[in-house]
């Protein structure tokens, strides 16, 4: 009777774990199908020949001299501490219009939100009539991406981010 329970209980716990083996298998599976991995230069040419990014005409991108130079004093932290990143901008600071994007093991959400405030800071006496764009700033995650938006077609610019794939 002992070795009946004992058989039982051994065929129950096969069961389990095969099933949890099934399971894992899906799950992971269906993560590898819909991961999606961007880089910095992919958003900007997603973007770069939109109407509502005609004032963004300059960027920066990882690997580049003026990224690399300017990461520090725009982020808070050396471009060594990134994977990727970049920017794009209005050059002639007409506009606080701008895509940051930064990818690493750095807190990029933290660092892209203070960026957000030293935003408003830079532009509180210089064009107080920005403000509200900034303070409606999206910073999100996608494609391994940490990404900010500055803009007053924030909506077109995520969606165009995410037809990346």
């Amino acid at each position: 009777m002992l070795k009946n329970k004992l058989t039982a209980a051994a065929a129950a716990m096969c069961i389990l774990l095969c099933g949890c083996s099934n399971n894992k298998d899906i799950d992971s599976q269906t993560t590898s199908i819909t991961d999606i991995s961007i880089t910095a230069q992919q958003v900007f040419d997603a973007v770069k020949d939109k109407d509502y990014a005609a004032d963004m005409n300059a960027t920066a991108v990882f690997g580049d001299d003026v990224f690399t130079a300017n990461c520090e004093k725009l982020y808070g932290e050396p471009a060594e501490n990134f994977t990727d990143g970049g920017i794009m901008y209005v050059s002639s600071g007409a506009s606080a219009d701008e895509i940051s994007i930064l990818a690493g093991d750095s807190d990029c959400e933290k660092l892209l939100k203070d960026r957000v405030d030293r935003r408003v800071s830079d532009f509180e006496g210089y064009k107080p009539d920005e403000l509200d764009k900034i303070r409606s700033a999206e910073v999100f995650e996608y494609g391994g991406l940490w990404i900010m938006i500055i803009s007053d077609n924030s909506d077109n610019i995520r969606s165009d981010i995410q037809a990346i794939s």
